[in-house]
């Protein structure tokens, strides 16, 4: 890969994270809608157009946008960045009371990273499993819950044996 596709990979990670520290940010200040706003400026700057290009297709369609015509390390961290992302989203609904929508979004990111386990060999997607699985430990029993935890024994896949 030429040295400049990996030094702008490198300042798109670096700028999603500073991207995510602004989410905090307003979040803990009690300014939700602001982080979720601040949310999709990243997704657009993360997927390099409009969300309107990107945010109504199926998780698969955005997957391949994320990961075609980069290297795997490359679409790697794409991949674990946007269900960061959506971690966030999820995060700041459950601090709006919004248990559907932070359930929908943990779905959301939980599928990216079975698709992009299957496409992207050797993905590493046991901190936003851990991280998820500690979101919604609290939350009430229900359906979409049950369907977000049973995506997370998938994506953590059979028990190892010793």
């Amino acid at each position: 890969m030429p040295p400049q596709k990996q030094d702008y990979i490198l300042r798109m990670i670096e700028e999603l994270g500073q991207f995510a520290a602004e989410i905090t940010r307003l979040r803990d200040g009690g300014h939700h809608d602001a982080a979720l706003l601040t949310v999709l400026q990243a997704q657009e700057r993360l997927f390099a157009r409009p969300a309107q290009e990107f945010i109504a297709r199926p998780v698969e369609d955005q997957v391949t946008l994320l990961i075609i015509g980069d290297t795997v390390p490359n679409g790697q961290e794409k991949c674990l960045a946007y269900a960061r992302l959506l971690t966030e989203a999820g995060i700041t609904y459950q601090a709006k009371d919004q248990t559907a929508l932070a359930l929908g979004a943990y779905r959301f990111a939980l599928t990216l990273l079975l698709l992009a386990q299957e496409r992207l060999p050797g993905l590493d997607t046991s901190p936003s499993e851990q991280r998820i699985g500690s979101l919604i430990d609290p939350l009430p029993e229900d359906d979409l819950k049950n369907d977000v935890q049973d995506l997370l024994s998938r994506l953590a896949g059979p028990p190892q044996t010793d």
